[in-house]
């Protein structure tokens, strides 16, 4: 592996008062000057002094300079992630207060000018050209958030990684660490280019690890609020009885069961009116993991928590509510994770829903409530230390058999906390932003739910997946009523979760699913065992390859998708070896949406018409020796449903196990013209495809045996 250089700060106040830490500059290179201008002076914020008043060095990728580009990964869970080039501009909100803070980590400025860019924890500056760059961050966000700023400028790229300090109180004899810094040399064409510094920080921070992706049901994106007891229970009986085929693990219940956002130890009577202890027994009893929603660090205004504790509200040196942000239609209330009284009752709430309620699954939402700046009880604790001790009180408290989703949450502060993570924004029954329907601002805003956002940061940050955590696309929409999404975009949204490799969560009303849709879900279990390569992802904001190689009973094959981010259907050409296929004269390729076979001969793969939000998701495997499996709709693998393959010379024995009841196609290259071919002990019907390529239709209770004979 490549090695990876760290460093970081120490200061000690030997002094006899207390002093206030602001920032921290770990490295500076290029020109300050031009960098600080340009950072500075937003709406209503003065313009930021500069760190360092004279150029400091210079930054070489490569002895020729070519197209350069910078990765940013986003300060939380919903933030803009993604590779933009020095002539665009850094997405940012155009909201202001409504959004900012949700999407902004304070201290750090969203620069306006193309070619000026921020990224939180970590980022990457690289040639597009020359195919190196060069990773600077932190290995942690336990003691300080730290920020990476960037100009791209061919002739004198400018970089500055710093930490923030937030003003906290450093006592007469006390000492402060910075979270280790480090720089990493990327090959941006890598299998996966940041596989040192990734590595490094799961070691750094315990990153926890758990034996596969939870696969379950959502209440969130079709009851909404509204959602009732009732709704929980018809969605779990519908899942009781399918489990053959669509086997879930969790039954989660989301934003609505509490009478008001902070009072979380009330049940809403009207729609949960036995309580929440008396449901989980009823979703354990029927074989699934219950699972619950909640928000601990934020509070909605009429909420009686405040009423009783006007104490916790965080506030700013003018005695007014730190802003949120627009949350829950209406500008909640931040709480301060400091105080040591919210610490003692949030371990109170921990172990109420989790060990009294019974709930083992918790996904925790609105977390970068916990970090927003602010006057805190604790003066001596920056906002990274006050949200780490906050989550780090909610892990040891529910245990290690609690399974913990974290959401809005800063990324590098869950880490070693969170079993999954949700890596994106909310997703949406529509592809663009919209608000109550209206278009107009909010469709280019980058952290607002929708489609089209939460599917492209979960392709940029799909390498954290089995790294840091699990990822957590968010939920997907499967259904085909209730909803603006066309058929080519429910396509797309499956494809990338599938392919993600990590949670997989519907959350529709499951009884009102057309059969074709049940299908469809029933296909992406069980969840892939890894999450694919972006092949392009330093290349566009919006990636539309990605590979996924994959290996079985059968050998090795290939899953690749291509997406059209575009609103008209487009035509691609792709080059299989530039996108890392081994060379062939020729490939097998099955199109699993399309449900067809295809023999390309060189490695230049056309795809016409791919419609507008669409993709196509092909299995490709090099023309070789027969007989060889080419790819099913048994499962979205293509492959992975082959438990065991014995080639004779006159016939082939099959097993196919997906742990669950499948129907689909299969294509197989046989030597010769089969004599028969039969499943189970039963003759089954098979058709030609093209020259020694055969389709047949197979269907299976859990496990099966498939015999192929054929002509000498």
């Amino acid at each position: 592996k490549e090695p990876i250089f760290l460093w970081r700060f120490q200061i000690e106040n030997s002094s006899d008062e207390s002093i206030s830490l602001d920032k921290f500059v770990l490295m500076h290179v290029g020109s300050s000057r031009i960098l600080d201008r340009t950072l500075g002076g937003g709406f209503f914020l003065p313009i930021r002094r500069p760190f360092i008043d004279h150029d400091v060095g210079a930054l070489r990728l490569h002895p020729t300079p070519g197209d350069l580009a910078f990765y940013s990964t986003g300060w939380q869970s919903w933030t803009f992630s993604g590779a933009l080039g020095a002539d665009e501009r850094m997405p940012r909100t155009h909201l202001g207060p409504l959004t900012a803070p949700m999407a902004v980590n304070a201290g750090s400025r969203i620069p306006h000018r193309k070619g000026i860019f921020t990224s939180d924890m970590f980022g990457v500056i690289g040639d597009r050209r020359n195919r190196v760059g060069l990773l600077v961050g932190f290995l942690s966000q336990r003691e300080a958030f730290g920020i990476v700023d960037a100009r791209l400028d061919t002739s004198n790229p400018n970089l500055c990684l710093w930490s923030n300090g937030d003003g906290m109180k450093l006592v007469p004899g006390g000492r402060f660490n910075t979270d280790w810094a480090c720089l990493q040399f990327v090959d941006l064409d890598h299998e996966v280019p940041l596989e040192p510094y990734l590595d490094a920080v799961a070691r750094e921070n315990d990153a926890r690890e758990i034996s596969s992706s939870p696969t379950g049901w959502c209440s969130w994106y079709y009851f909404f609020h509204s959602v009732t007891k009732d709704d929980v229970l018809s969605n779990m009986r519908w899942a009781e009885k399918r489990r053959e085929v669509i086997p879930l693990e969790v039954i989660q219940i989301d934003d609505g069961f509490q009478v008001e956002v902070g009072d979380w130890f009330h049940s809403n009577e009207g729609s949960f009116p036995e309580g929440m202890a008396q449901l989980s027994g009823q979703i354990r009893e029927a074989g699934f993991k219950p699972g619950l929603w909640l928000a601990p660090f934020i509070a909605k205004p009429n909420a009686q928590l405040l009423r009783e504790h006007p104490e916790w509200v965080l506030h700013n040196c003018w005695r007014l509510p730190s802003i949120t942000g627009f949350t829950f239609e209406t500008f909640a209330r931040a709480l301060d994770v400091s105080h040591p009284d919210f610490l003692e009752y949030l371990h109170g709430l921990i172990s109420k829903i989790s060990h009294e309620w019974g709930y083992d699954y918790l996904k925790l939402d609105f977390l970068y409530a916990g970090a927003l700046p602010g006057v805190r009880f604790d003066e001596t604790q920056t906002r990274a230390q006050a949200l780490r001790k906050a989550l780090s009180v909610i892990r040891q408290t529910a245990g290690e058999d609690v399974t913990l989703l974290g959401c809005g949450c800063p990324l590098g502060s869950g880490v070693g906390i969170f079993d999954a993570m949700r890596i994106g924004p909310d997703v949406a029954p529509d592809w663009s932003p919209s608000f109550k329907g209206i278009r107009f601002p909010f469709e280019n805003e980058p952290g607002f739910p929708s489609l089209k956002n939460a599917m492209q940061a979960a392709i940029n940050r799909g390498f954290l997946h089995r790294r840091w955590w699990v990822n957590d696309p968010d939920c997907l929409l499967i259904r085909d009523q209730n909803t603006r999404l066309t058929e080519a975009e429910v396509q797309s949204m499956a494809t990338i979760i599938s392919l993600s490799g990590g949670s997989l969560f519907t959350s529709d009303d499951l009884p009102s699913l057309s059969d074709i849709r049940v299908d469809w879900l029933a296909k992406l279990l069980p969840t892939l065992p890894r999450s694919a390569r972006v092949v392009d992802w330093f290349d566009t904001p919006y990636p539309n390859l990605l590979l996924l190689p994959l290996s079985g009973e059968t050998g090795p094959w290939y899953l690749l998708a291509v997406l059209n981010w575009n609103v008209k259907e487009d035509d691609f050409t792709i080059h299989l070896a530039e996108v890392g296929l081994p060379f062939a004269e020729a490939y097998h390729t099955v199109d699993y949406w399309r449900k067809s076979y295809r023999r390309i001969e060189g490695d230049r793969l056309d795809l016409s018409s791919i419609p507008g939000h669409g993709v196509r998701l092909l299995a490709i495997r090099p023309v070789g020796e027969v007989p060889l499996w080419l790819g099913d709709t048994l499962h979205i693998s293509q492959g992975l449903a082959v438990r065991d393959w014995q080639a004779y010379e006159k016939h082939l024995e099959i097993v196919l196990d997906l742990g669950r009841c499948a129907h689909g196609k299969a294509w197989l290259a046989l030597p010769s013209n089969p004599i028969s071919i039969i499943q189970d002990s039963k003759s089954i019907a098979y058709q030609r495809d093209s020259s020694n390529v055969y389709m047949c239709d197979l269907a299976m209770d859990v496990r099966s045996r498939v015999e192929i004979y054929w002509e000498t």
